[in-house]
Formats: structure tokens, sequence, C-alpha cells
């Protein structure tokens, strides 16, 4: 690692960097093991009994070369909270009781808190009491660390803690890009690197500041350094904004404006604002904001700007983003989909007779990388800085825009040829889907979605916007509608919006983008209610015992609900490849004759999952029948996910005060047939009818409800 940065980052290294390049390779293998393996622990305090490492021989000898070259150092009474917290709970106490001012923190000692007794100690005893010199010498403290930290930085281009990347590697519990066998620095000039440094320490110390350190953060702010370079001017904004936000919940808003003011990006300029109007400095706020709509930093500012000055200043009722809201559709969801809004919707949207999906962000970055595959990862020019990095690292500065600026605009004027431009996608995804990167994710099926869309999108929407995230990546990346909708062969994008959920601004800018581009976008609000036209699919397992961690299913029955009546059933007998208990054969009647020459259940997971598909997964006790469904496709190293509805839970909520609540009393109580109580299908058969009887109790207050909240003025999908 030390050669690989000396190599590329010769303009970036001080005296002192070089100086510990020097001194570590003079050192001995031991101690260099001895420091790449405390600099791969956790804090910079290190207690010796603790060090234990076979290809250390001598440690002792080890670290006292360390110490006598300046790279360990006996503890000092600055590190008095570092070695107490490395004190044993029993050790803590006995200090207290030997030291201690008389009276202790409380009668019972043992019943305290480990973090209690360090703060009593650190009040009440002496550095010197707990911590003697011959004390001391049991404790080790890492130095060299701005230099370490320094070097890392450089090589993985964010703070680093150890080297433990390394280890991961060799032992092939990573993988690397393979993009490049040589690389680029990733900072151009010393200036940029060790501008880049402080202000990634800067937001270290931000990541959670006390009273104390939030002054000396403050009082320094205005000392920051300024730079040409554009990714660091971004980097001390968003500092700038950081300070100011932990300034304001720590209740010093007065140190919080004047934090803000150092910077005229957003989102600092708007916190400005807001605090110029709370503390009535109306002139303030209007001539800040005047400012942001005639020179924006960027596209969220001027929709901050513009819809804040028409509210405050014009007196316009509403805002952009709830008219916004209001405009959209309303799409009424069954309530038991209330934890998946977008996955509802989309199944929505196809009993319409659409084609749906849910895509967001993944949609924009698969055409972006798959279309631009070779600007972006050609192994001559990309901007991978090291074997860990997977992705191009100067989209965020703009620097890959201005490098291939006619190559983009090139590669984006296939795009007004739709047929060509798929044909193009086609043969460059056949060659690049199992690369491995982090732009965009290896999914053929999202895939098909991007090929769907250039085929349907307006002319030249397309081009524009990916060239917009070609010279601003990192304001583009996100923020973009959920949905991905084509009927009757046009295509538009779908942002849902469930109760409590706000439009972020970034996502209005990209709202606006889309707009500008031609291509249709709607806030569609969700509201829950009881669909008679939800599927449901009741479930009921036959197992070899009650916990699936280690028992089996032995058979399953499943009956799908829609409107109000049975619609299908799905029934197997499942091998489940260990014998079946005589009690369990006693209670359901099956045998291991019967389940001798059933499927496995890898055998029929694949049919069982498309029987469910988007339904509604209800049982009598579902926690004990989806758990089972899960533990399954689990040992097939798959997921399976639905939504779940209880008929105990449910019966009791709206038949409250039943005897009981078993399948056998309440089949009996209402009259419902059970001919075969423990066979999967005859079970699952009684507890749809149950389910029927529940959702004519949740249909009754809703549809008075909706009845009584419609209004003629939100359009309804």
């Amino acid at each position: 690692m030390l050669d690989f940065v000396l190599e590329l980052y010769d303009h970036a290294m001080e005296s002192d960097h070089r100086e510990f390049a020097a001194k570590f390779r003079m050192l001995s293998e031991n101690a260099r093991c001895l420091y790449v393996r405390l600099l791969n622990r956790k804090g910079r305090v290190f207690f010796r009994d603790y060090l234990k490492y076979e290809e250390i021989p001598s440690l002792d000898e080890a670290a006292a070369e360390l110490m006598r070259e300046g790279f360990l150092r006996v503890p000092a009474d600055s590190e008095f909270a570092d070695l107490l917290a490395l004190k044993p709970k029993a050790d803590l106490i006995s200090l207290i009781r030997e030291h201690g001012p008389g009276e202790s923190p409380s009668p019972r000692l043992s019943s305290e808190k480990k973090a209690a007794l360090v703060s009593y100690c650190l009040t009440h005893l002496a550095f010197e009491d707990c911590f003697s010199g011959t004390e001391r010498k049991r404790f080790l403290v890492r130095e060299q660390i701005e230099q370490s930290d320094y070097f890392l930085f450089l090589y993985f281009g964010k703070l680093q803690s150890g080297l433990t990347t390394f280890a991961l590697r060799d032992l092939g519990l990573i993988r690397t890009s393979g993009f490049r066998s040589r690389f680029e620095a990733r900072f151009d000039y010393g200036e940029t690197a060790r501008g880049a440094f402080f202000f990634a320490k800067i937001f270290e110390r931000l990541e959670r500041p006390d009273a104390k350190a939030l002054t000396a953060l403050f009082k320094e702010a205005p000392g920051w350094p300024d730079s040409d370079d554009p990714e660091i001017e971004r980097m001390r904004h968003r500092a700038l904004h950081r300070l100011g936000r932990e300034l304001e919940r720590s209740g010093m808003p007065s140190e919080a404006l004047a934090t803000y003011s150092l910077s005229d990006h957003y989102p600092a300029t708007e916190r400005t604002v807001r605090l110029l109007m709370q503390n009535d400095d109306r002139a303030g706020a209007e001539t800040l904001l005047l400012k942001m709509i005639e020179d924006p930093s960027c596209d969220e500012e001027l929709i901050f700007a513009e819809d804040f000055y028409e509210r405050k200043f014009k007196q316009r009722k509403l805002g952009r983003i709830t008219q916004l809201l209001r405009e959209g559709p309303v799409l009424r969801l069954d309530e038991s989909r209330r934890d998946s809004p977008e996955s509802s919707a989309v199944s929505y949207y196809q009993r319409q007779g659409a084609e749906a999906d849910h895509v967001e962000n993944l949609i924009w970055m698969q055409l972006f990388g798959v279309l631009l595959w070779d600007l972006l990862f050609n192994p001559e020019t990309t901007a991978i800085h090291n074997q860990f990095e997977f992705k191009p690292r100067d989209l965020g500065s703009g620097a890959f825009y201005a490098r291939n600026v006619e190559a983009i605009r090139e590669r984006l004027a296939i795009l007004d040829d739709p047929p060509r431009a798929v044909y193009s996608l086609r043969a460059i995804w056949s060659s690049v889907s199992s690369v491995p990167n982090r732009l965009f994710p290896p999914d053929a099926r999202l895939f098909e979605r991007v090929c769907r869309l250039v085929e349907l999108a307006p002319r030249g929407s397309l081009a524009s916007l990916l060239e917009g995230i070609s010279q601003n990546y990192r304001a583009n990346r996100n923020g973009y509608p959920d949905l991905f909708v084509v009927r009757d062969g046009s295509v538009r994008f779908v942002e849902i919006k469930s109760e409590g959920d706000q439009i972020r601004r970034n996502q209005l800018a990209q709202i606006e983008r889309l707009r500008r581009a031609g291509i249709p976008v709607e806030v569609a609000r969700v509201e829950w209610i009881v669909d008679p036209e939800q599927d449901y699919v009741v479930v009921d397992l036959e197992t070899t015992g009650g916990n699936p961690s280690w028992n089996r299913i032995t058979e399953i029955g499943a009956v799908k609900v829609r409107g109000g009546k049975i619609v299908e059933e799905w029934s197997s007998l499942v091998n489940p490849e260990r014998r079946i208990p005589k009690f369990i054969v006693g209670l359901t009647g099956i045998t291991d004759a019967m389940v001798a020459e059933a499927p496995r259940f890898g055998e029929i997971a694949d049919s069982f999952r498309e029987f469910v598909g988007d339904a509604v997964f209800v049982a009598h006790r579902v926690k004990f029948d989806y758990g089972f469904v899960r533990a399954e496709f689990e040992r097939l190293g798959e997921d399976f996910k639905a939504p779940t509805l209880c008929t105990v839970v449910s019966m009791r909520r709206h038949f409250p005060g039943l005897p009981s609540y078993g399948l056998g009393p309440l089949c009996a109580t209402f009259g419902i047939p059970l001919e075969s109580h423990h066979r999967a299908l005859c079970d699952a058969r009684a507890t749809a009818q149950m389910l029927l009887k529940i959702n004519e109790k949740r249909i009754e207050p809703s549809a008075t409800e909706q009845v009584k909240d419609s209004s003629p003025s939100i359009p309804v999908v």
C-alpha cells in the first residue's frame, strides 16, 4: 500500500509523510506486523495483555522498537477516558472504592453500568491514582495517526480504518474490479489531496459531536480553506451545512446562522433563509431569496427559493409540492399492502392492463451505464484509482463529461433511432452484464424495461436526460419516480406517495426535468382501503414438528380468494426428507409411505410461488405457516416475501368474546365444514371461509368511510 501511494502521490507528500514511510520501512518485520495489527484494531489505546499474535514471537521487543522510533508511546493523562474504558467493570469498582472521595455513586456499584462508572472516575478520581507509572506501561498508544490516515485516505479516497480490505482480498472474500492493472492518482495536485483529507477529518469530527466539539468547530469554520477545485469546494459547503444542522439541534441557532452564512450553496442557503424568517428579518430573507432565484447553485435551490418566495412574500396559499400532490391521481389500494405501497401499486396498474414495474433510479442508471459502458470503463482512461473500486470516480466532479463530451453526444444520438439503439444496447449487455460494477445492477428483467423505455420514450427526451447525468452525476443519480408504466404504447413514470410520505426537493427537481424532456410524470397518492378485488391466498401446512429450523413440510394446501369467492386451489404432499414422528402421523394421518414418492419442496417451489403471486398470504396463526414457507425457500437460497394476514388475530378483532379461536371450534361456531381436520387443503378451505366473514366486517366500515370522504375534486384512477 505504501509503495502504491508513494508512486502515485509523490506530489501530495509532505516531509512528515515521507519520514513516516522511510522509518516504517526500516523497522523489523515483527515491529511492522505489530503496527499493522494495531492499525486494524479499534481505537488508539491498547492493553498489552490483550495483544497475542502467533506471527510475532516477541511482542515486547516489537513494541519496544516501535516506541523507540515514535510509532508507539506510553499513555498520558489525555488518554484517561480511553484507559478507563479498557478496564473491566470489577477493576473500575475497585478503583472507586480505593481512591474515591468517600461516597460512591451507588450503594451497590455492581448494579451500575460501566459507562456510569467511567464517568464517575473521570470526575472524582486522579489520573495518577488510577494509573501509576508501572500501570501505564501495561498500555500502548499508537502514534503517527495523521500520517497513516493520510496514506489510507489517498489509497481509498475516504477515511479508512485499517488494512483489513487487503486481507479479505487475499482470503478470496472480496473481489477486485479488474478494469485496470495500472492506476492514476485521484488527486492531480497536492493542495487538492490535502484539502480533501482535511474535510474528511471534519466530517469524522461531526459524526457524534458533543457541545465542546461543536464550539471548537464553530470557531474554526471561518478559517476552513477555500479551493479552486470544485470538489473541495463542495466538501466545504457540505461541511458548513452539516455543522450548522448540528448547531441547530444543539440549541445554538445564532451560531448556526453564522455558520450557514459562510456558504452560498444549497441547502445551507435554505437554512439561512428559514432562520432569518424565524428572527423576523424578512428583508434579509427576501434579499437572499431573490439572489438565489437569479443565480441558483442547483435546481433544488431554485425550486425552494421560488416556492418559498411566492408563499411568504406573494401570499400564494399552496406550495409547489402541495399543488403537485393535489393534482395527482389517487390510488385506492388494499390496506394489507401498507408495508409495500410501490409493489401494491404495480399490481394495481397490471390489473388495469398496463405494463408496470418498480424501477426508481435503477432504470436510469442501467441505461446510462450500458449505453456509455466503454467510455465509463475504458481500461486506458477510466477513473478508477485502486483495485477495490467498481465505479468511475470522476463522475461526481464533471471530469468524465469534460473528457468525453464529443463521444458522449455521438453515443446519445443513436437514441433518436430506437431500433438501432436497442440493438446496440443488447450487444453491449451481452458482454458486460456479468462484469461487476457499482453503477447499475446486472438485472436482466430491468434491462428489458430499459429497452422498452428506449423504444417508447419521446424522441430527444432520453438524450437530454442522460447528458445531464453525465454532466452532474452527483445531482442526477437519484430522486427519480418509483414506477415505470406503459399503457396503449405510451410510457410514463409515477411517483407513489402513501400516508405521511412527502415529496423531497430532489424528487421534485427530477420530476420537472423529466417533464421538461417530454416524458409524462405524475404523483399518485395512496389511500388504503379494503379492496374486494384484492387476491388472498389462504395457506395451511402440515409439518413434521413445530420449529421451522429443523422440521419440514409434509403437505401444502392453498386456496385463492378474490371478490368474495374462492377462485382457485393448489395442493401437494411434500417429501420432508426425514421420518414423520408417530404423534404427527396420528394427528394428520400422513405417513412416511404417503410422502415417499411425493416431490421435495424444491421441486414444487416455483409452482407454489407462482400460485401465491402478489396475493396476501393468509393462514390461521400465519406466523407458523409463513415462517415454514420462508425457511424452505431459504434452504434453496431464495427469498420469499408477501404481506400477511392472520385469521386468528382478525377473528379476535372482528368477532370478540368467542370461547375459543382454534380452527375446529371456530368452524363449529360458524357452521363451516371441516371434514378432514389437519389435512392441509381441508383446513385451507375452512380458513378461507373464515376470511370471507372477516372481510365482510372489514369492508363494511371501509365502504361507509369511502362514501363519507369521497371528493370530486380529486381524480381517481
